[in-house]
Formats: structure tokens, C-alpha cells, sequence
């Protein structure tokens, strides 16, 4: 006999083990919750409706194996110190014990719900309702910092429970009814830090309204790349769990007709949006979107959030993929000034980084010129290709080794560059086409420059932009513990031509002639001063 009671889940530091066992058994088991540092204080409570009774704990790692978008199987896994759990150990031990039969009822423990539900100050605003569960695996792990640093107490380990589940379906559950206001809402700062505090804002425009949300990740997974194939614009954002009614309704509208021909996606336009306290210096403007991937995961690095060393997270990891994609360039109109938009100008600028900590003091100073102008750029890195490869691998049957040409890669947080940013837009247009007779090429000097002097310098000539990405590389569960994000750009060329410069060297070799008068002068008699004669 199996029934189902009412859940009323109250967190207040309690794990409540509840067990309402068939026959009238009813077993009740509670247990001091540990207590983890978790950013964002959304924490996973998994709700186990067994045929015996009903379990609910808190796992502080929680793992989706496949996205809401994906047309696949429906699994998850968590991750726990192991603690006191009667009817899922006995799931576990049972699903040992009949590992070998394919019946599909073999055991009283084989079948079973599972609720998800992502609590922030006690409420709920997510539930994931799995159905049909059963123990795909399961093993416990002592977790360490595989160094040596867990055997002193300071750092120490961690015994857990890591089970994988495998459900027939899943159900986004959520009790926020959708706006129809058509309005805009603005979730507003999320609180974290970022280099030179440029900061990521997208805002989604849906047909029954629009929000606009700061996530601390962000990457533009394709758009720019030069190919000869069809280039689709995707880019991938990710945050704290919360819930935004607009954006989950499309998520759950994607999860709706995965795998189905003959149903319609919700599609959107995003505008991305990047961002310093004082101004907006570069963006994205993509239209029709669509949710093409979507999971819910916990950010954790091996015993770390066990023993207090760093925390947990929870996030949202979305990925959109779009039929149209522009980059918005602010400020390169304003470089013209008054000057008519028919009448050819040379636009000079220049932008130094903020962040100055490179070793040794030195400093990269890159001068790009473009036919509309000049713009010297400094980057935080600086990264040449290996320049004695004569050779490189395409990876086709056709042509195997290829002659290579130089490349030069810039990396630095997002700045206000609108020269660069204007070439590598225009390049969008024939990105389709390879080779170098359809694109404006620049030319690029790169001098290293140490108290003053300039140490070393390349120059790079008849050069192409093959890429152009924005990215945010977070440190695993890191970065949200300590709080530190950093905004890239990133810009890929290849040139046609390199040539080395070692103003040092040459410095070391310049031979000074001295500013006498030559022998050969005094054949001229008639420069001689009045005082000297000849005979």
C-alpha cells in the first residue's frame, strides 16, 4: 500500500527525515544540519517518496545529467556527507542486490519520486518534480585536496554519498503565475565584483514582456569566427539560481517540444549590454532566439565546501542559440565629430588598461592601422604563435599540412575601443569567405616597452581579424566564493607577414662616426681657410 502525505518543509538549520511507512509504521529521524557556505543561500532540498514512506534532505551538490532542452533520457546525480537515511540506503543496497534483473518490478524500493525544490529564505522558487526514479549508481568517496593538505586539521576531508538517479520524466514546477503587463523588470545588481567593474546585462524581449537581468558569466560561444561553413550566433550566460517567470516559461516552452517537428519554440530578442558605472562601451543586439540548452547545477571543487574551505553555488547555466547577431559600437560615430559622414577621415584613439600588474613592470603597447584610422590599444596579454612552425595540421584528407602564417591573439577586459570593434563588425559580412581579398586588412605593431624603452617589438603586416569572442572564464565554485569576476575580449588575427624587432641589440652595434674632417676634403684647396696655403 503507498500513499503520499502532505509536505510542509520548514528549514530553520533541521533536517527532517520524514518516514510514513505502509502498515502503519512510521519512522521519524532528525539530524542538525551541517552548515556549508553557500552563495546566494539557495540550497537543494530532494523530497524521496518511496512506497515505504517519504525521506527529505538537504544535498549540497546537486547535478542535472541532461539539459531541460535535451531530447535524451532524464537523470541527475547528488552529492552528500554520508549521514542517516534507512529507506535510500535500502534503495541503494537494494538496487545492488538485484543489479542483474531486468523485471520491472523486482523489489519494493525500485521505483520512487524525487522533488527538487531550490529553497532561498525558507520558500521554494523552483521545483523539479522527477518521476519514476530509480538508483542508476552509487559509491562513497572520501574526498580530499589531493595534495596532502587534508591531513592537517586546517583543511581536512570529507566521506560522501555520490548517487545517480534515472527518472522517466521531469516537470519544471513553479507557483508564479506568467506576466502578461508587457512591461520591463529590472532584477538589478547582482552583487558581485568584476574587473575594472564591467559588468554583463542582458535583457530578453519577449512578446508579453521583457527582463533584464545581470549575470556574472557570460561567453559568446560562436558569431565572429571566420568559416566556410554557416557561422550560427550562440552565446551562453550563467548565474545564482533564481527564478524569472519570462525567461523559465521559455525554458519550460523548450523543454515542451524538444525532439518535436511539428511544435514551435518561444522565440526572443536579447540585447547584451556591457557595462562600467559610468557608461556602456560595447554590446550585442541578437534577434530570434531560442533556448537550446538549459541545467541547473551545483559549483563545487572536490572537499572544499565540505570542510569550510570555500562553498557551494547554485546556478543556471542557459545557452541561447540566434538567427541574427549585431554588434553595437557606441561610440564610433563620435569619433568623426562634426566632420560629414561623406567625407573620408583617419579616427586616431587610444586606450591604456587600468589594471597595471604585469612582472616587471612592462607593458604591451599594440598600434593597429586600420584604413579609417589608428588605434593604439593596450592589452593585458599578448600571445604570438609558435613562429618557427613551418606547418600545421588542417584535419581534412585533402590538404594535410598547410604553410602557416603568423597569429597574434589580444586578450583584456572589455574596453572602449570602437576602431576595433568596427573592423572585427564589418568582417561579420563576408565571414563565409576565406582568404583576404574581400576584407579591409590592418597592420599591427606590438612594442614591449620596460621603465620607458622599448625592449622588444614585432610588427605584423597585411593581417585579418579569424575571430572575436567575449568571455568570462569563472574558477569553478571559486569566483562566486571570492567574489571576483573578469570580462574578456578576446581578438584572434592572422597576418600575412612578421618581423621581429631587437631595438637593444641593435642599440649595441650602431657604430658613431665621429664629425671630423676627412683627408680627402683637403684636395678641395679651395676650402682651405685664408691661413693655410699650398705649394
Amino acid at each position: 500500500m503507498t500513499f503520499k502525505n502532505t509536505k510542509n518543509i520548514a528549514l530553520f538549520g533541521i533536517v527532517a527525515l520524514f518516514a510514513l511507512a505502509s502498515i502503519g509504521v512510521s519512522n521519524v529521524h532528525a539530524e542538525e544540519n551541517r552548515e556549508y557556505k553557500i552563495v546566494g543561500d539557495v540550497q537543494p532540498v530532494l523530497t524521496f517518496t518511496f512506497r515505504d514512506g517519504v525521506e527529505t534532505y538537504e544535498f549540497p551538490v546537486f547535478e542535472m545529467g541532461e539539459s531541460f532542452s535535451d531530447n535524451s533520457g532524464t537523470t541527475f546525480s547528488v552529492e552528500g556527507t554520508v549521514t542517516d537515511a534507512p529507506l535510500l540506503h535500502k534503495a541503494m543496497d537494494e538496487a545492488y542486490k538485484y543489479r542483474f534483473s531486468n523485471a520491472a518490478f523486482d523489489h519494493q524500493m525500485k521505483y520512487f519520486d524525487v522533488d527538487v525544490d531550490f529553497v532561498k529564505e525558507g520558500k521554494s522558487i523552483i521545483t523539479l518534480d522527477y518521476n519514476n526514479c530509480r538508483i542508476d549508481n552509487y559509491q562513497v568517496e572520501t574526498l580530499d585536496s589531493n595534495e596532502y593538505e587534508s591531513y592537517f586539521k586546517e583543511v581536512g576531508f570529507a566521506v560522501v554519498d555520490k548517487i545517480d538517479f534515472v527518472c522517466s520524466g521531469l516537470d519544471l514546477d513553479n507557483n508564479s503565475k506568467i506576466p502578461r503587463n508587457y512591461s520591463l523588470t529590472d532584477y538589478g545588481d547582482s552583487g558581485f565584483n568584476f574587473a575594472n567593474n564591467m559588468r554583463t546585462f542582458v535583457t530578453f524581449s519577449f512578446e508579453n514582456g521583457a527582463e533584464k537581468i545581470q549575470f556574472p558569466v557570460f561567453n559568446l560561444n560562436s558569431g565572429y569566427e571566420e568559416s566556410s561553413e554557416n557561422v550560427v550566433a550562440e552565446f551562453q550566460v550563467e548565474g545564482v539560481l533564481d527564478y524569472y517567470p519570462l525567461l523559465f516559461d521559455a525554458i519550460d516552452r523548450s523543454t515542451q517540444v524538444s525532439g518535436l517537428s511539428t511544435a514551435s519554440n518561444i522565440d526572443f530578442d536579447a540585447k547584451v549590454e556591457f557595462s562600467n558605472t559610468e557608461s556602456t562601451l560595447r554590446g550585442f543586439d541578437l534577434t530570434s532566439c531560442r533556448v537550446s540548452d538549459a541545467q541547473i547545477t551545483t559549483k563545487t571543487d572536490k572537499e572544499e565546501g565540505f570542510t569550510g574551505k570555500s562553498g557551494f553555488v547554485n546556478v543556471l547555466q542557459s545557452t541561447f542559440t540566434c538567427s541574427g547577431l549585431k554588434g553595437l559600437n557606441m561610440y564610433y560615430d563620435s569619433l568623426r565629430g562634426d566632420t560629414p559622414t561623406w567625407k573620408t577621415t583617419q579616427f586616431t584613439n587610444e586606450y591604456a588598461e587600468p589594471i597595471q600588474n604585469t612582472d616587471g613592470g612592462l607593458d604591451v603597447i599594440s598600434t593597429f592601422t586600420f584604413e579609417d584610422g589608428i588605434e593604439t590599444i593596450e592589452f593585458s596579454m599578448f600571445k604570438q604563435s609558435q613562429v618557427l612552425s613551418i606547418t600545421e595540421d588542417t584535419n581534412t584528407e585533402t590538404v594535410i599540412d598547410k604553410a602557416t602564417y603568423p597569429t597574434i591573439e589580444f586578450r583584456g577586459i572589455v574596453g572602449d575601443y570602437p576602431i576595433l570593434y568596427n573592423h572585427v563588425d564589418k568582417k561579420i559580412k563576408v565571414q563565409g569567405m576565406a582568404g583576404t581579398s574581400n576584407v579591409a586588412l590592418v597592420d599591427i605593431d606590438v612594442e614591449i616597452i620596460s621603465d620607458g624603452e622599448v625592449i622588444r617589438g614585432f610588427n605584423y603586416v597585411n593581417c585579418r581579424a579569424i575571430d572575436y569572442s567575449v568571455e568570462t572564464d569563472p574558477n569553478s565554485e571559486e569566483s562566486y566564493v571570492k567574489n571576483k569576476f573578469a570580462l574578456e575580449n578576446i581578438f584572434d588575427f592572422e597576418c600575412q607577414g612578421y618581423h621581429p624587432n631587437n631595438p637593444v641589440y641593435d642599440a649595441m652595434y650602431k657604430v658613431e662616426k665621429a664629425n671630423n674632417q676627412s683627408s680627402k676634403d683637403l684636395r678641395n684647396t679651395q676650402d682651405w681657410r685664408s691661413d693655410f696655403t699650398s705649394e
